[in-house]
């Protein structure tokens, strides 16, 4: 199968959606299909780029069309890579803020349709608008309404073959519209070691905090509650924060420093000493609320090395009326509440996270 990605970035490491795109193509390369990834609106290219990237030893071939330059010259490059490739499929990777930075991509769709040519689109909604939660301000939901007529706009002339979220309230959204949207589940980027077996500390409780960590969770009070359920259990606590937290994990160490409790700030490590932290931890807390946690690729990492995940977030409720929404070992805590969210499951099958099998999925859904 010849597929050709369209995402807005390609710089490894700095866009997420560029990076999940780059692996995916990856694998799928692997699996002898030819794909190739245009990066339409590239914030981090200076200028006009066809290259090779890498993963896991797979050349890529990519063209980057820097956001800076008029884009008709960008779709004029676009057309002559396309042509010259001539895929059976287009794979748009869709984040409204991907293309336009106030997530207004006006004129996208018409740019897009340029590219057809009488070949099937599919579409991977890793956004879609904002202010879909009840709690979001008027400003929000205005803003919101926008991108929605967007990409009512993108689907009506796209008329997409197969439309693929991460998300089960996305797919719910999307039918709802009456589109059949299909789920593609988020793989893990940190590799699971076989060869590590899990050590159970029994003079600590180790919690991690994986990534960025977002504002709004109910930090003290969560904190004081989980202190008390491991002195119960005669164990004390601690926290590790991996990656690059943000300035909200000040919040966080400290809470953590008036209640005495021990941390460590890792920074960035490799995908290696990551899966080790992974393996000693006993929980995984997510600050995503719980409705989005299944676009989260630190979940998905943390899910795929069988560590149970508490939901810690602000309050975000779809305003669309569903059937009540369940992640596998993944619990939302709630305030005065924390007993009850133990134990969390984990019998959860960790190739449900792996990207081979998605990428299985992926290419069986396309055909």
């Amino acid at each position: 199968m010849k597929i050709l990605f369209i995402c807005g970035s390609l710089e490894p490491g700095c866009d997420g959606v560029g990076d999940y795109t780059r692996r995916l193509a990856g694998e799928l390369i692997r699996k002898g299909n030819e794909v190739r990834i245009i990066a339409l609106n590239d914030k981090n290219a200076r200028s006009i780029s066809c290259q090779v990237q890498e993963d896991d030893n797979t050349s890529i071939v990519c063209l980057r069309l820097p956001h800076n330059i008029s884009w008709n010259k960008r779709m004029k490059e676009a057309t002559l890579f396309m042509d010259n490739f001539n895929p059976a499929w287009l794979s748009l990777q869709y984040v409204p803020f991907a293309f336009q930075d106030k997530g207004l991509p006006l004129g996208l769709v018409s740019k897009l349709k340029s590219l057809s040519k009488g070949r099937k689109w599919h579409i991977m909604f890793h956004e879609l608008w904002v202010g879909m939660d009840k709690e979001s301000s008027l400003k929000m939901k205005l803003w919101g309404s926008v991108q929605r007529l967007l990409i009512l706009h993108l689907l009506n002339e796209l008329n997409p073959s197969q439309i693929h979220t991460q998300l089960q309230v996305y797919k719910a959204v999307l039918n709802n519209l009456g589109y059949n949207a299909s789920l593609l589940p988020l793989f893990s980027n940190i590799p699971h070691r076989d060869n590590l077996k899990r050590t159970i500390d029994s003079t600590y409780y180790t919690c991690i905090l994986f990534g960025g960590i977002h504002s709004g969770a109910p930090v003290k009070v969560f904190i004081n509650e989980l202190k008390e359920y491991c002195s119960e259990k005669k164990r004390l606590l601690k926290f590790v924060f991996i990656g690059r937290s943000g300035e909200t994990s000040k919040e966080w160490t400290s809470v953590l420093e008036d209640f005495d409790i021990p941390y460590r700030v890792t920074g960035e490590c490799d995908p290696k000493e990551i899966s080790e932290y992974l393996h000693e931890a006993d929980l995984g807390i997510s600050t995503t609320p719980y409705f989005l946690v299944e676009k989260s690729g630190t979940v998905a990492a943390m899910l795929s090395h069988s560590l149970p995940v508490l939901c810690v977030a602000r309050s975000w409720s779809p305003k669309l009326s569903m059937d009540e929404i369940r992640v596998d070992s993944v619990v939302c805590y709630k305030v005065d509440s924390l007993k009850k969210s133990f134990p969390i499951n984990t019998t959860l099958n960790r190739s449900f996270f792996e990207l081979r099998d998605i990428s299985e999925l992926f290419i069986k859904e396309l055909k």
